[in-house]
Order: structure tokens, then C-alpha cells, then sequence
């Protein structure tokens, strides 16, 4: 389905996206081929089938052993069903929450979902790019049916339904955003002097729209390795914030 015309519409909703996707490109080369994937980050390259299963996890938790969330948001992560992963992780860190690497683990889980929340919202604009301006949804004005019709009310109706998809899609990266910075801020208190780590909250807080925690990391970063790649990574992103700063208060 292609959503003709939204792009003048929805032009406030796409620049909010392309900011979210910005970082991504600079820090880990999201969507160019290039960088580390948060998962090889955080939890190695994986590959393999072996692990807890849902069932005998869940078999656990109804015996009353809560730390069994653990194996549980494995599993779903092992399945593919990041959503699941989130929220048993999350009942994990209930009963375990100064277990500060699988904090960790849930802050990527977050990030892989606003990763997909961004795809998502990249398709939606590749359908608009290939957009045929209304021409594929409109009859012939000099038909019965084009006639009978209010001038654009089809075009209307789609460009409606996808500015909603997409403000809901820009709603919930910024909130897995959001989620995802608390969570590396509390492993960051536990280890201050952890170079990634502050790359890593630094980015999740400008990704959520925080500049004020993603600054303040960028320069730990700086401050901790100064001669590193890191290092030059957090001063580009410093300049990047700047500028759209100055550029908003202009």
C-alpha cells in the first residue's frame, strides 16, 4: 500500500524520525553494513539453539522461583519474540535489580526494539518515496464513481491512517529510547569508568530526545578515553547536538 502526499503532511513526523536515526548511523552504522550490532555488543554473536525453554521457565515461576524470569526473557529472546523478552526481563529486574549486566541485556532488548520501530517507519517512508501522487487510489474524475466522490477524500483517508501509524511508531521508539537510557544510567552509576557504557547511554538519550544526559555522557566518554575511537565518536555527536541546538533557538 503506498500512501501518497503524506510527505508534506507528515513532514514534522519525519524529521523527528530522521533524528532518531542519525545516531545510529554515526555510532554503529545501523542500516549501512558497517559497526557493531547492539547484540554483538552486549550478548556476543550468538548462533546457537541450545538454552532454557518457555515452558520449563514458566514451569519454575509457577513454583514460586522468580529469579526463572531470567530464563524466561531468554527463551522469548532465543524465539525471536523480543516483546515477551522485554517484559520477563523486566519482571527479572524486579526480584534482581542490582544485577547490573543483565540490566544491561534489557537496555539492548530496548534498543532492538526501537531498532525495529525504526524500520518500521522506514518502510512506511519508502512507500511514500514510490508514491504515485493519488493517481493509484483516485478513479477517473470523469467516472460515476470520481464524481460521486469528494476530490482527494482516498488519498485523504491513507494519508491519515499512515501519519497516525507513524506518530504511534515515533511514540514507542522514543519510549524503548527512554527506557532503555534509565536502564544504562543505573548500570553507568555501578560503573562509572565504563568507556561503551557511557557510549552506549549516551546514545540511548539522544535517541530519546534527552540532550541533557546524552551530553553529559558524551564528555565522560571523552573524559575517560580521550585518544580513542570513542572518544571521536562522542565529540561528532557533541558538534551534531550543537548545531540542532542552535539550529532550533534560531
Amino acid at each position: 500500500m503506498f500512501f501518497p502526499k503524506l510527505r508534506r503532511q507528515a513532514k514534522w513526523v519525519f524529521v523527528l524520525l530522521a533524528l532518531a536515526f542519525a545516531v545510529g548511523f554515526v555510532v554503529f552504522g545501523v542500516g549501512s553494513g558497517g559497526g557493531l550490532g547492539l547484540n554483538d555488543i552486549l550478548q556476543g554473536s550468538g548462533g546457537g539453539t541450545s538454552g532454557p525453554s518457555v515452558s520449563d521457565a514458566q514451569k519454575k515461576i509457577d513454583k514460586g522461583e522468580l529469579t526463572a524470569y531470567k530464563e524466561l526473557a531468554d527463551a522469548y529472546r532465543q524465539d525471536g519474540k523480543l516483546d515477551q523478552a522485554i517484559a520477563a526481563g523486566e519482571q527479572y529486574l524486579k526480584v534482581r535489580p542490582k544485577d547490573y549486566e543483565y540490566t544491561r541485556t534489557v537496555a539492548g532488548d530496548y534498543e532492538g526494539r526501537a531498532s525495529r520501530q525504526r524500520d518500521q517507519a522506514a518502510a512506511i517512508q519508502n512507500e511514500v518515496t514510490q508514491s504515485t501522487g493519488g493517481t493509484t487510489f483516485s478513479p477517473p474524475a470523469n467516472s460515476r464513481l470520481g464524481r460521486a466522490l469528494q476530490p482527494g477524500k482516498i488519498d485523504t483517508e491513507l494519508q491519515t491512517a499512515a501519519n497516525q501509524k507513524l506518530s504511534q511508531l515515533y511514540a514507542g521508539l522514543q519510549g524503548s529510547y527512554g527506557r532503555a537510557t534509565a536502564l544504562y544510567q543505573r548500570v553507568a552509576a555501578n560503573a562509572p569508568n565504563d568507556v561503551l557504557l557511557q557510549l552506549l547511554l549516551a546514545n540511548a538519550a539522544y535517541q530519546s530526545q534527552n540532550n541533557r544526559v546524552a551530553l553529559k555522557a558524551y564528555h565522560k566518554v571523552i573524559k575517560l578515553a580521550p585518544d580513542s575511537s570513542e572518544a571521536a565518536q562522542a565529540k561528532q555527536q557533541i558538534q551534531f547536538i550543537k548545531s540542532q541546538q542552535a539550529g532550533s533557538s534560531g
